[in-house]
């Protein structure tokens, strides 16, 4: 995933908190709204209650690979914000992935059957 497809300013973060749709589950949390753009933009937030700074930034890393290996099956012309959950440090790569592809899944921005050939 290239830095042109990342959020990064505090009002486009805002702007999707406030109109986006959200989808949860025990790793993560989803927001996903209709962009004006046609490619996908992405932001990632870790909050500190997941550990210090060393913790954060791998946790973001982690979640920025996991986003990338589905990325070329995410609908075009959406806006996605990944929050992290406190229980997202003591989670495998493994579980962090597929929990961010049954998100993707379940809010319909990615096909079931192109998820579920990434997981295997």
């Amino acid at each position: 995933m290239h830095k042109q497809n990342r959020l990064k300013s505090s009002k486009s973060f805002d702007y999707i908190y406030r109109h986006g749709a959200s989808y949860k589950n025990g790793l993560l949390v989803l927001f996903v709204v209709k962009s004006k753009i046609k490619e996908p933009k992405v932001g990632f937030s870790v909050g500190k209650k997941v550990g210090g700074s060393v913790e954060r930034n791998k946790t973001k890393r982690r979640l920025r690979e996991a986003f990338y290996k589905v990325f070329p099956s995410v609908k075009k012309g959406y806006n996605y914000v990944v929050v992290a959950r406190s229980s997202v440090a003591s989670a495998s790569f493994e579980a962090l992935s597929a929990a961010l592809s049954s998100l993707l899944s379940e809010s319909g921005s990615i096909e079931k059957a192109a998820s579920e050939a990434q997981s295997i």
